[in-house]
């Protein structure tokens, strides 16, 4: 990881927003995006205290897909965990793990205090993470959540690694591809076609210090694709720049 990207969606909460800014300090976030936010920024600064800079300094966009646009690797949180391919997650740690053997901008996304993120939102993302807490009261504060997000990439982030060989975010967006035009082909549930390419790009993310699993399965894809008309055509129509 050379950058570490911490996006905001929607902040309700001026209290909140100016903790974060703290702890953007405390465990040396690189950058800070703020998507669509509702608290006053005016107010926040007032508990951002000398970190206040980091709320002037932000970035602000109007939609996820605009903090995400130059990202190699994205990890949305989320308090609910489970009953979906969408929705399996990972715990901090492993999140964390990920996150430094990754190249290029990470980016850890922290949702609404009110609803967090939406469905459309985690799917941007190439992972999930969950932060395990009692099933009394498994919620939360979003200023909580962050730190504990930020600790566990603080700390990864000094610890010594070993030399790996990353997956590049090209090579998993070609193989992103594959999974799309195959499941369009082959697949008529557009729901399981969706959790189909979603699991292959967790695969691939999960997997990123793992370059040659990651390519075999990308050989696989791209024979299988070679055999089906039209596949090779769609792939490239998806491997073309969005509007």
């Amino acid at each position: 990881m050379e950058r570490l990207r911490l996006v905001l969606v929607g902040t309700e909460g001026p209290v909140n927003l100016g903790m974060i800014a703290r702890l953007a300090d405390n465990f040396d976030v690189d950058e800070l995006y703020l998507v669509a936010p509702k608290a006053s920024i005016e107010e926040a600064r007032e508990y951002a205290v000398r970190a206040a800079y980091r709320l002037d300094e932000a970035i602000i966009v109007g939609a996820l897909e605009e903090a995400l646009q130059d990202v190699s690797l994205s990890i949305c949180t989320s308090a609910k965990a489970g009953g979906s391919i969408l929705r399996e997650p990972i715990p901090p740690w492993d999140a964390a793990r990920l996150a430094v053997e990754a190249r290029g901008v990470v980016a850890l996304v922290m949702g609404r205090e009110s609803v967090g993120l939406t469905r459309r939102e985690i799917a941007m993302c190439n992972l999930l993470a969950t932060i395990p807490a009692s099933q009394k009261y498994p919620v939360l504060n979003l200023a909580n959540a962050t730190a504990i997000m930020l600790y566990e990439f603080y700390k990864a982030r000094r610890e010594p690694r070993g030399a790996g060989s990353p997956v590049s975010p090209r090579t998993i967006r070609i193989l992103e591809a594959y999974a799309r035009a195959l499941s369009s082909l082959l697949v008529q549930d557009p729901i399981k076609r969706g959790d189909v390419v979603l699991s292959i790009r967790r695969i691939a993310s999960k997997n990123i210090s793992s370059k040659r699993e990651v390519e075999n399965l990308l050989y696989l894809l791209s024979k299988a694709c070679r055999r089906i008309e039209s596949c090779e055509e769609k792939v490239r129509s998806y491997l073309q720049p969005g509007p």
